[in-house]
């Protein structure tokens, strides 16, 4: 598993512009050296030795996102960003009381190719997820039944591979109706949820890293023209990404029930992000390869990986938001989606108890 990849596989005030988000970018490389076991693979392979070291520090290259540094990390502060969505809010149940739920999230951002990503030379992209435990309070006892405040909060300790960390998400949002539901008895039928206005802020940290002693396995492939050399890399040293984001989003959604226990919603928001995304990288390590003539285990090398980069979300942008609910009593089921064209999307569940 590529450890970038991995890291991300599981992948985090007030705003003052629409400016484009930063990036910096340190001296960025990838130095191979090959024993003469490692040399002898290149014959195996039906390539040069210079051919084998170029191809096999492009695979490492691209492990790490070398070449585009600077694009994986705004996909990743943007996936950190969106992992926020849908799981700190209600927009289908319309209580008049008090309510509180577990809800969970996986966001996925792309570079800045968009969907030509999946055919770029080295595509990047970023995936964060999220858990929030959630509650609301809507002000109809106090004679305001048009707002509702919501707050939601986690964190999270653990493992994931060979890196250790943690995840961190706060929100907070007021939620205003404009237009009163439907009532009376054809609301057992259908009934309309009238049009929210919701604006919150939310705040998350997402920071994984290589535990002291532990090493990072890398897996690639080396393709000759004979065949491929299934190759390990087990590195040591420094590794750290880390994603903070700050957001406030800002939506106009609404509801239809349908004979009771199904509850449709959409809508459409605008985010305005902040926060920024690191990646720390300074490894040595040792190469095995598997020779693809006889399937021995060749002591291939050595490789030393240095990348350094930062950069910011994307600053301001518009998406869509679809959601089904099941309602049984009380209790409130939900999966809903949220899409920024091109860009980011994210799948958001959960359970809600409404009082």
């Amino acid at each position: 598993m590529r450890p970038v990849h991995a890291v991300v596989a599981v992948g985090m005030l007030a705003v003052a512009s629409f400016a484009a988000p930063g990036t910096v970018a340190a001296q960025n490389s990838v130095e191979i050296t090959l024993t003469q076991e490692g040399q002898d693979l290149a014959d195996a392979l039906g390539i040069s030795v210079a051919e084998l070291e170029q191809r096999t520090e492009d695979e490492i290259a691209e492990a790490y996102n070398v070449y585009r540094v600077d694009e994986f990390l705004r996909a990743f502060a943007d996936a950190t960003s969106f992992s926020n969505r849908g799981i700190g809010v209600d927009y289908a149940s319309n209580g008049d009381g008090i309510m509180f739920g577990v809800s969970g999230a996986v966001a996925v951002a792309v570079g800045d190719l968009g969907r030509d990503e999946q055919d770029a030379d080295t595509p990047v992209a970023g995936v964060a997820p999220n858990l929030a435990i959630m509650g609301g309070l809507n002000f109809a006892r106090w004679g305001k039944p048009a707002l509702t405040l919501y707050a939601n909060a986690f964190h999270r300790g653990g493992k994931l591979d060979e890196l250790e960390g943690s995840i961190t998400s706060v929100g907070v949002h007021a939620q205003y109706k404009l237009f009163s539901p439907t009532g009376g008895k054809k609301s057992l039928v259908m009934k309309w949820g009238g049009l929210d206005l919701t604006a919150g802020l939310e705040m998350s940290r997402w920071v994984f890293k290589l535990g002291t002693g532990d090493a990072l396995t890398t897996d690639f492939g080396v393709d000759g023209t004979t065949g491929t050399a299934d190759v390990t890399m087990a590195a040591t040293g420094e590794f750290e990404v880390s994603s903070q984001a700050i957001v406030v989003p800002v939506e106009a959604t609404t509801s239809l029930r349908l004979l009771y226990f199904l509850s449709l919603y959409a809508g459409a928001g605008l985010d305005l992000q902040l926060g920024k995304a690191d990646l720390s990288t300074s490894l040595d390590g040792t190469m095995t390869a598997i020779d693809p003539q006889d399937q021995s285990e060749v002591d291939m090398g050595t490789a030393s990986v240095e990348v350094s980069g930062e950069s910011g979300p994307s600053a301001g942008k518009a998406r869509f938001l679809l959601g089904v609910q099941v309602n049984v009593w009380k209790l409130k089921t939900f999966v809903q989606v949220n899409a920024m064209p091109i860009r980011s999307a994210s799948v958001a569940f959960g359970l809600r108890v409404v009082l």
